[in-house]
Protein backbone atom coordinates (compact mmCIF):
# COMPACT_ATOMS: atom_id res chain seq x y z
CA UNK A 1 0.00 0.00 0.00
CA UNK A 2 1.25 3.76 -1.32
CA UNK A 3 -0.07 7.05 -0.90
CA UNK A 4 -2.30 7.77 -3.94
CA UNK A 5 -3.09 10.83 -5.49
CA UNK A 6 -7.45 11.23 -4.96
CA UNK A 7 -9.77 10.72 -7.85
CA UNK A 8 -12.15 13.28 -8.08
CA UNK A 9 -15.06 12.61 -9.60
CA UNK A 10 -18.92 14.31 -9.68
CA UNK A 11 -21.04 13.66 -6.09
CA UNK A 12 -23.54 10.96 -7.04
CA UNK A 13 -26.53 10.85 -4.94
CA UNK A 14 -28.33 7.15 -5.28
CA UNK A 15 -30.81 9.05 -7.56
CA UNK A 16 -28.01 9.79 -9.73
CA UNK A 17 -26.85 6.08 -9.25
CA UNK A 18 -30.58 4.72 -10.10
CA UNK A 19 -31.11 7.03 -13.08
CA UNK A 20 -27.76 6.23 -14.52
CA UNK A 21 -28.55 2.64 -14.30
CA UNK A 22 -31.57 2.73 -15.54
CA UNK A 23 -30.28 4.90 -18.41
CA UNK A 24 -27.51 2.51 -19.44
CA UNK A 25 -30.05 -0.50 -18.97
CA UNK A 26 -32.04 0.80 -21.40
CA UNK A 27 -29.20 1.51 -23.92
CA UNK A 28 -26.89 -1.96 -23.35
CA UNK A 29 -27.75 -3.32 -26.61
CA UNK A 30 -27.37 -0.26 -28.90
CA UNK A 31 -24.66 -1.42 -31.50
CA UNK A 32 -22.37 1.21 -33.32
CA UNK A 33 -24.68 1.83 -36.11
CA UNK A 34 -26.81 3.64 -33.84
CA UNK A 35 -24.51 4.85 -31.37
CA UNK A 36 -23.13 6.80 -34.69
CA UNK A 37 -26.16 8.66 -35.16
CA UNK A 38 -25.86 10.70 -31.09
CA UNK A 39 -23.48 14.24 -32.04
CA UNK A 40 -22.48 14.63 -28.47
CA UNK A 41 -21.80 18.00 -27.00
CA UNK A 42 -20.46 19.83 -24.50
CA UNK A 43 -19.01 23.22 -23.21
CA UNK A 44 -15.55 23.50 -21.12
CA UNK A 45 -13.84 25.94 -19.81
CA UNK A 46 -9.80 26.41 -20.11
CA UNK A 47 -7.82 28.80 -17.85
CA UNK A 48 -4.74 30.82 -19.27
CA UNK A 49 -2.46 28.92 -16.08
CA UNK A 50 -3.28 25.91 -15.03
CA UNK A 51 -1.77 24.45 -11.91
CA UNK A 52 -2.93 21.51 -10.05
CA UNK A 53 -1.03 21.60 -6.69
CA UNK A 54 0.82 18.53 -7.46
CA UNK A 55 4.40 20.13 -8.52
CA UNK A 56 7.29 18.65 -6.23
CA UNK A 57 10.22 20.70 -5.98
CA UNK A 58 14.04 19.03 -4.37
CA UNK A 59 15.73 21.14 -1.91
CA UNK A 60 17.18 21.71 0.86
CA UNK A 61 16.41 22.71 4.25
CA UNK A 62 15.19 26.18 4.85
CA UNK A 63 15.02 27.14 1.33
CA UNK A 64 11.50 26.97 0.88
CA UNK A 65 11.71 30.95 -0.35
CA UNK A 66 14.32 30.50 -2.10
CA UNK A 67 13.13 31.96 -6.13
CA UNK A 68 13.69 29.45 -7.64
CA UNK A 69 11.74 27.05 -5.48
CA UNK A 70 8.47 29.37 -5.63
CA UNK A 71 5.82 28.83 -8.76
CA UNK A 72 4.34 32.05 -8.88
CA UNK A 73 0.57 32.04 -9.69
CA UNK A 74 -2.09 34.43 -10.77
CA UNK A 75 -6.18 34.96 -9.13
CA UNK A 76 -8.30 32.85 -10.80
CA UNK A 77 -5.64 31.05 -13.38
CA UNK A 78 -5.17 34.83 -15.20
CA UNK A 79 -8.58 34.20 -16.98
CA UNK A 80 -9.97 31.45 -18.66
CA UNK A 81 -11.72 30.14 -22.36
CA UNK A 82 -14.53 28.96 -22.52
CA UNK A 83 -15.47 26.41 -25.52
CA UNK A 84 -18.35 24.56 -27.10
CA UNK A 85 -17.83 21.71 -28.95
CA UNK A 86 -19.85 18.40 -30.55
CA UNK A 87 -18.09 15.34 -32.39
CA UNK A 88 -20.11 12.14 -33.73
CA UNK A 89 -18.61 9.06 -34.72
CA UNK A 90 -18.72 10.59 -38.71
CA UNK A 91 -17.72 14.12 -38.27
CA UNK A 92 -16.45 17.07 -35.97
CA UNK A 93 -18.55 20.23 -35.90
CA UNK A 94 -16.84 23.37 -35.99
CA UNK A 95 -15.39 24.67 -32.27
CA UNK A 96 -17.31 28.03 -31.05
CA UNK A 97 -15.72 30.33 -28.18
CA UNK A 98 -18.65 31.46 -25.62
CA UNK A 99 -18.32 35.05 -24.57
CA UNK A 100 -19.31 35.69 -21.09
CA UNK A 101 -21.73 33.36 -19.47
CA UNK A 102 -23.59 30.95 -21.34
CA UNK A 103 -27.69 31.51 -21.67
CA UNK A 104 -30.06 30.14 -23.57
CA UNK A 105 -30.46 32.88 -26.06
CA UNK A 106 -26.62 32.77 -26.50
CA UNK A 107 -27.26 29.14 -26.99
CA UNK A 108 -29.20 29.09 -29.55
CA UNK A 109 -27.67 32.28 -31.57
CA UNK A 110 -24.35 31.24 -31.30
CA UNK A 111 -24.51 27.42 -31.21
CA UNK A 112 -27.95 26.14 -32.15
CA UNK A 113 -28.26 28.00 -35.31
CA UNK A 114 -25.19 28.47 -37.36
CA UNK A 115 -23.50 25.12 -36.17
CA UNK A 116 -26.17 22.30 -34.93
CA UNK A 117 -29.30 22.93 -36.70
CA UNK A 118 -27.46 24.00 -40.28
CA UNK A 119 -25.17 20.46 -40.03
CA UNK A 120 -28.22 18.39 -38.95
CA UNK A 121 -30.13 19.85 -42.34
CA UNK A 122 -26.95 18.65 -44.35
CA UNK A 123 -26.20 15.13 -42.37
CA UNK A 124 -25.89 12.09 -44.79
CA UNK A 125 -28.42 10.96 -42.44
CA UNK A 126 -30.81 13.41 -42.81
CA UNK A 127 -32.57 11.23 -46.03
CA UNK A 128 -33.31 8.63 -43.90
CA UNK A 129 -33.30 9.31 -40.39
CA UNK A 130 -31.74 12.15 -38.59
CA UNK A 131 -28.87 12.17 -36.31
CA UNK A 132 -29.60 12.91 -32.70
CA UNK A 133 -28.13 15.61 -31.01
CA UNK A 134 -26.73 15.45 -26.79
CA UNK A 135 -26.23 17.90 -24.87
CA UNK A 136 -26.65 17.84 -20.68
CA UNK A 137 -28.69 19.18 -18.09
CA UNK A 138 -26.82 22.97 -17.57
CA UNK A 139 -29.88 25.37 -17.24
CA UNK A 140 -28.86 27.32 -20.58
CA UNK A 141 -29.47 23.78 -22.69
CA UNK A 142 -33.17 23.00 -20.87
CA UNK A 143 -34.71 26.15 -21.44
CA UNK A 144 -38.13 26.74 -22.51
CA UNK A 145 -37.25 28.97 -25.42
CA UNK A 146 -34.09 26.28 -26.43
CA UNK A 147 -36.64 23.15 -25.88
CA UNK A 148 -39.15 24.78 -28.43
CA UNK A 149 -36.17 25.42 -30.93
CA UNK A 150 -35.01 22.42 -31.40
CA UNK A 151 -38.42 20.80 -31.65
CA UNK A 152 -39.20 23.34 -34.43
CA UNK A 153 -35.90 22.30 -36.17
CA UNK A 154 -36.57 18.81 -35.75
CA UNK A 155 -33.76 17.79 -33.74
CA UNK A 156 -34.28 14.84 -31.59
CA UNK A 157 -32.11 15.01 -28.50
CA UNK A 158 -31.01 12.18 -26.14
CA UNK A 159 -32.41 12.22 -22.62
CA UNK A 160 -29.40 12.24 -20.29
CA UNK A 161 -28.80 11.25 -16.75
CA UNK A 162 -27.49 13.84 -14.76
CA UNK A 163 -23.43 13.88 -13.19
CA UNK A 164 -22.61 11.50 -15.91
CA UNK A 165 -19.32 12.97 -18.03
CA UNK A 166 -18.03 9.33 -17.97
CA UNK A 167 -20.51 8.62 -20.66
CA UNK A 168 -19.99 11.66 -22.69
CA UNK A 169 -17.03 10.59 -24.98
CA UNK A 170 -16.32 14.71 -25.80
CA UNK A 171 -14.93 14.74 -22.29
CA UNK A 172 -11.90 13.23 -23.27
CA UNK A 173 -11.04 15.31 -26.12
CA UNK A 174 -11.41 18.06 -23.86
CA UNK A 175 -8.61 16.41 -21.88
CA UNK A 176 -6.20 15.62 -25.27
CA UNK A 177 -6.80 19.65 -25.84
CA UNK A 178 -6.34 20.48 -22.40
CA UNK A 179 -3.06 18.04 -22.22
CA UNK A 180 -1.47 19.86 -25.89
CA UNK A 181 -1.75 23.40 -24.73
CA UNK A 182 -0.06 23.07 -21.40
CA UNK A 183 2.51 21.51 -23.42
CA UNK A 184 3.30 24.32 -25.88
CA UNK A 185 6.40 25.49 -26.36
CA UNK A 186 6.80 28.83 -25.62
CA UNK A 187 3.21 28.62 -23.68
CA UNK A 188 0.24 30.98 -24.14
CA UNK A 189 0.71 34.05 -22.50
CA UNK A 190 -2.63 35.74 -23.19
CA UNK A 191 -6.61 34.88 -23.54
CA UNK A 192 -6.30 35.35 -27.12
CA UNK A 193 -3.77 33.03 -27.56
CA UNK A 194 -5.87 30.48 -25.51
CA UNK A 195 -8.31 31.10 -27.53
CA UNK A 196 -6.52 30.34 -31.24
CA UNK A 197 -4.49 27.50 -29.64
CA UNK A 198 -8.17 25.74 -28.77
CA UNK A 199 -9.21 26.45 -31.88
CA UNK A 200 -5.88 25.04 -33.92
CA UNK A 201 -5.71 22.21 -31.56
CA UNK A 202 -9.40 21.42 -32.05
CA UNK A 203 -8.65 20.82 -35.91
CA UNK A 204 -5.76 18.58 -35.61
CA UNK A 205 -8.27 16.79 -33.11
CA UNK A 206 -8.25 13.22 -35.94
CA UNK A 207 -11.27 11.06 -36.79
CA UNK A 208 -9.12 8.03 -35.60
CA UNK A 209 -9.00 9.56 -32.26
CA UNK A 210 -12.52 10.15 -31.96
CA UNK A 211 -13.34 7.06 -33.76
CA UNK A 212 -11.81 5.31 -30.47
CA UNK A 213 -13.91 6.58 -28.08
CA UNK A 214 -17.29 6.84 -29.90
CA UNK A 215 -16.44 3.51 -30.70
CA UNK A 216 -16.19 2.48 -26.92
CA UNK A 217 -19.58 3.37 -25.95
CA UNK A 218 -20.69 -0.41 -25.17
CA UNK A 219 -18.15 -0.43 -22.96
CA UNK A 220 -18.51 2.84 -21.19
CA UNK A 221 -22.51 1.77 -20.68
CA UNK A 222 -21.34 -1.69 -19.85
CA UNK A 223 -19.23 -0.46 -17.04
CA UNK A 224 -21.61 1.74 -15.36
CA UNK A 225 -24.02 -1.01 -15.13
CA UNK A 226 -21.45 -3.30 -13.58
CA UNK A 227 -21.08 -0.39 -10.55
CA UNK A 228 -24.58 -0.34 -10.57
CA UNK A 229 -25.16 3.41 -11.55
CA UNK A 230 -21.65 4.34 -9.57
CA UNK A 231 -17.95 5.40 -10.31
CA UNK A 232 -16.17 4.52 -13.68
CA UNK A 233 -12.96 4.93 -14.71
CA UNK A 234 -13.88 6.61 -18.10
Amino acid sequence: MAARRVIKRPRLTDDHKRRRLAWCLARQRWNLRTWRRIHWSDESRFLLHVTDGRLRVWRHRNTSYTPRNIRQTVPFGGGSVMVWGCISHDCKLDLVTIRGNLTGDQYMRHVLEPVVVTHFDNHPLATCTRPVYMDDNARPHRSRAVVDYLQNNAVTTLPWPAMSPDLNPLEHVWDILGRRIQALQPPVQTLRELEAALHREWLQVTREQIRRLTGGMRRRVDAVIRARGGFTRY
